[in-house]
């Protein structure tokens, strides 16, 4: 077994502590992959079955709020042989399930990475940590973490987090970013990201968070305001990157790690971290190799200790070749790195001999795919990724990064997600320039932005905000990834999003113009559906020198008509009329008639969004017209131009007339299978029946769209058709089911976000009818 005490079920506060739990066993276990325990705890389900190891992985993620009892009972069996020790597992499960379930302790924001079981000594640096986070201050507490690369400043932080949130401490949020203020290849990272980020984590819909940093920085604050939190800053670049992301409530604690001096931040406490000592260097040794192994050849283990500086981040990566080759006994590891003794040294180059016993001791494939590493442009990546990347199939990834892994060469902080150490990252980097030429580093890279592009469409497709790019994915190398879902592929593109943002930086200065404007075209459909338009606008506009680059007439046309459609929502049609007047211009100069009726319909919209719905009825009618087209007739779906001129219509006070087209587009929506449209168009007329007081009829479409919306997790219009049947009901004089629709209405917006309910609320009392888009 592992180093380390065996965890205690009963120490489980909620289901995200109990899995962390689980975690650590596994940890104490000696870490077996997810594969071998697949095998191994299939033949001991009841009844027995194969278990697939990505059922096994979801197990050991925190987010979970409900897990299979068996299947972690079996593998507490498989961790543990004890059958005591599987029941205590069984009955702690079912403690916090039922808690969870019965309001009572749940996890809340649990951002956290794992608290590894190979973390040793430090105890006065935890002492400090935690004196600070006790002292009775009338202002937010600050703790900041310094040292080398290296030096075990994040594992210090996370264990001394995990230690304030195990005494129930922070127990309202703990939020945690990891800054990338050394990142070799990229900017450090821009803290309104950041905000925006965290935001979301509080519920903030994207609509809702604010453009500007300042504007960000004080919704944060005010959204963190008295709540127990706990704020880790990992890898901050200065101090003027963390300025912003500080709360203000004395309720919140702050733990901030740098390579730099942070004693320019107002009200930091700060400790200076230093190498283990060589008792703590050998301890690590032992707890990652076995502690028989170290106690047999005591002199050599201190000189290996010595030979890494006493530098965690070294020892682990030597412990780990040790691990890996249980026949090497550890004078043989002393041997090999005293051959270049001249090179070790604490921190920076001195880790390169290092370094290199770990990645020549590897597999060709291996190394091949730790030096692609090196220019994958994400801040961490998947098995998925890695198939496009290297040119593997899924299984093939899978297993090496698992193996890359217990080299200590990548690290783990999340289930089935991958990152490498800053210090590796450079290293992998600095392997690509020296065993890869230009043309497979581009090629490399080429193949990651594209499969990023494809995945992404995926989504789109799923959400129905997929429309085909000007650039076509359908020779895309690497895992086509498939998604159970809209839940499943919406949660893919959040937890993505940043590095689709980074792979779009590295597409613009790497010169990929295609990937530019694909990603750009396909995030910004995707980041529609979340109400978020600042960002799709940022990247339209740094796509558009790149559409004109192309050559391709369509890139430019429809990155124009995108970047006038965000600005439309962002309710700046004055400024929306600019770019769809391009794209106009462009289509009619290609003859491209299907584009004409996407940017004509946009412009009607636009003329709406300025009060002109005369101007903006005459142009909607001009798009409608192109649909006696047969091209346009087969791709361009003019349900949007339907939908429009009924908008104007209504508008117009011509609710008789926007009927038919409403129902026009329906049908047209219905034809292509496209849920959330149909779930929407049956919403609006729902509302256009309660302005001609058809209230049987507006029931009927309410009802219709409301089970449509529920089943597609849109809660926004769900809870609206509720409202709008209360009104109907009310028309028709049936005041007790109205109050009952209504009711459930406001339960529908209580479980929305608090600014997005309070939007919706004022809606439910507003007089005048508005007709929704």
């Amino acid at each position: 077994m592992g180093a380390g005490s065996k965890p205690d079920p009963e120490n489980a506060a909620d289901l995200a502590e109990f899995v962390e739990l689980l975690g650590r066993l596994r940890v104490w276990a000696g870490s077996p992959s997810v594969r071998t325990l697949a095998k191994r705890v299939g033949p001991l389900m009841r009844p027995p079955r194969v278990v697939s190891h990505s059922t096994v992985a979801a197990v050991f993620q925190t987010w979970r709020r409900r897990l299979d009892l068996d299947l972690v009972t079996a593998i507490v069996r498989v961790l543990d042989a004890d059958e005591a020790a599987a029941e205590r597992w069984r009955s702690a499960y079912l403690r916090v399930y039922r808690d969870t379930k019965t309001g009572g302790p749940t996890g809340v924001l649990r951002q956290l990475p794992v608290d590894l079981a190979t973390f040793i000594g430090r105890e006065k640096e935890l002492a400090f940590l935690a004196d600070a986070a006790a002292q009775d201050m009338s202002t937010v507490v600050i703790s900041a973490v310094e040292g080398m690369a290296g030096v075990g400043k994040t594992q210090l932080a996370l264990h001394a987090a995990h230690r304030l949130v195990r005494a129930g401490r922070c127990a309202d949020a703990q939020l945690y970013a990891n800054l990338r203020g050394f990142d070799p290849d990229h900017e450090p990272a821009d803290p309104a990201a950041v905000l925006d980020v965290f935001l979301r984590q509080l519920e903030v819909p994207a609509a809702h968070v604010p453009a500007g940093l300042d504007e960000r920085a004080a919704m944060f604050r005010d959204r963190v305001h008295g709540r127990q939190a706990l704020l880790l800053l990992d890898n901050a670049a200065d101090a003027d990157q963390i300025r912003p992301l500080l709360p203000a409530s004395p309720t919140c604690l702050v733990l901030v790690t740098s390579r730099r001096s942070l004693a320019a931040l107002e009200g930091a406490r700060t400790i200076t971290l230093d190498v283990l000592d060589p008792a703590e260097s050998v301890e690590l040794l032992a707890r990652v190799v076995g502690p028989e192994r170290v106690a047999a050849e005591p002199e050599a283990a201190a000189r290996i200790a010595a030979m890494c500086g006493n530098l965690p981040l070294a020892v682990s990566l030597a412990a780990a070749r040790l691990h890996s080759r249980p026949a090497w006994t550890l004078q043989y590891l002393a041997d090999r790195l005293g051959n270049r003794l001249d090179e070790i040294g604490a921190g920076g180059r001195g880790l390169t001999c290092v370094f290199d016993l770990s990645y020549q001791g590897l597999p060709a494939a291996a190394r091949r795919v730790f030096r692609l590493l090196g220019v994958h442009p994400a801040t961490d990546f998947t098995a998925a990724s890695i198939t496009a990347l290297a040119d593997l199939d899924l299984g093939e990834a899978e297993q090496i990064l698992e193996l890359l892994q217990d080299e200590k060469l990548i690290q783990q902080k999340v289930v089935d997600r991958y990152e490498l150490h800053d210090l590796l990252r450079v290293y992998a980097a600095e392997r690509a320039m020296a065993e890869l030429d230009d043309e497979e580093r581009f090629e490399a890279v080429a193949a990651v932005l594209e499969w990023y592009v494809a995945t992404a469409s995926q989504v789109g497709r799923l959400m129905n905000a997929h429309h085909p790019l000007p650039f076509p994915t359908d020779d895309a190398r690497g895992h086509n990834v498939q998604f159970r879902d809209n839940k499943q592929a919406l949660s893919w593109f959040e937890r993505e999003r940043p590095n689709l943002l980074r792979a779009f930086s590295e597409a613009t200065r790497s010169g990929h113009d295609h990937m530019v404007v694909n990603l750009a075209l396909v995030m910004a459909r995707i980041e529609e559906i979340g109400r978020s338009w600042r960002e799709p606008e940022r990247l339209l506009r740094a796509a558009l020198p790149h559409a004109r680059r192309s050559a391709e007439p369509k890139a430019e046309m429809q990155v124009q008509r995108w970047l006038g459609h965000m600005l439309f929502l962002d309710d700046r049609s004055d400024e929306a009329l600019v770019p769809l007047e391009a794209a106009l211009a462009l289509a009619r100069e290609h003859h491209d008639l299907v584009n004409e009726q996407r940017a004509l319909n946009t412009i009607a919209l636009a003329h709406t969004g300025l009060g002109d719905h005369e101007r903006g009825l005459e142009v909607g009618l001009q798009a409608l017209s192109l649909r006696d087209h047969v091209e346009v007739r087969l791709a361009a779906r003019s349900m949007s131009a339907f939908n429009t001129v009924a908008t104007c219509l209504h508008e117009l006070g011509r609710p008789g007339e926007a009927v038919a087209y409403v129902v026009a587009a329906i049908e047209e929506a219905r034809a292509h299978n496209d849920q959330m449209f149909i779930g929407m168009l049956l919403h609006n007329l729902g509302f256009t029946y309660l302005a001609l007081d058809r209230h049987a009829e507006a029931i009927t479409a309410f009802e219709e769209s409301a089970f449509m919306m529920h089943d597609l997790g849109n809660r926004y219009v769900h809870a609206d058709d509720l409202n709008g049947i209360a009104r109907a009901l009310h028309f028709q004089g049936r005041v007790p089911e109205a109050e009952e629709f209504h009711r459930q209405a406001l339960a529908v917006f209580d479980d929305l976000p608090q600014a997005e309910a309070e939007r919706f609320r004022s809606r439910l009392d507003a007089s005048p009818l508005r007709y929704p888009m």
